[in-house]
């Protein structure tokens, strides 16, 4: 059976591809799909998301679910497709989180950053600019870069043997899991003790649920 368009952690590879080089309160880096966390209600109550930027973030996904629809099914009618489907779903990804932060003021754009890293834990290591902001050495990035490719192969077998029959949704969705947090567990280790406290203090204060 040929290789499914949404592989596991896709989001992550896309962070780890994409370049860092503005403010991290307004970054588009994430490994965050922005439209659909903003969808969580605690999250739209903690922001204090006005009804029109609601609607306006809602046409957002809209949009985007509707080109991963026709990049899907291209797909499948043509198993040739695959790097360059990856490819516009890259650019979709990040598209989308650039328009989602200019709907959002500064102030939210700095909070949403911190409901970001409550979210995604040690996950949100990836965001190159996160890496920046806590000046993360060569070597660091290095083993970043390996822990994710590693976890990622993980994903991906579990992924082909979901879709080959020979794992269950609910056993596939069990042994993503389990590796997102072995992901998210390695990353934090990667931080020295000072890097440790500048990332619990950049969380800001819990989301209400």
């Amino acid at each position: 059976m040929r290789r499914f368009l949404f592989l596991p952690l896709l989001a992550l590879t896309l962070a780890s591809a994409l370049a860092a080089t503005i403010p991290a309160a307004s970054t588009s880096d994430s490994i965050s799909y922005m439209p659909d966390l903003l969808n969580q209600p605690a999250v739209c109550n903690d922001l204090k998301l006005t009804p029109i930027q609601k609607v306006r973030i809602d046409a957002i996904r809209a949009e985007y679910r509707a080109k991963v629809g026709v990049v899907s099914s291209a797909g499948l009618l043509d198993t040739t497709l695959d790097s360059k489907a990856e490819k516009k779903l890259a650019s979709y990804h990040a598209s989308c989180n650039q328009r989602v932060l200019r709907i959002l003021t500064p102030a939210q754009r700095i909070r949403f950053r911190e409901i970001e890293r409550q979210f995604q834990g040690g996950l949100f290591l990836l965001s190159p600019s996160e890496q920046n902001l806590l000046k993360l050495t060569p070597d660091q990035r290095h083993k970043a870069a390996e822990i994710l490719s590693v976890d990622s192969a993980k994903a991906s077998e579990v992924q082909k043997a979901f879709l080959a029959g020979k794992k269950s949704a609910l056993r596939k969705e069990i042994d993503l899991h389990r590796i997102q947090r072995t992901t998210a567990r390695s990353l934090l280790h990667l931080l020295t003790p000072e890097q440790k406290t500048e990332w619990l203090a950049s969380l800001g204060t819990p989301v209400k649920k």
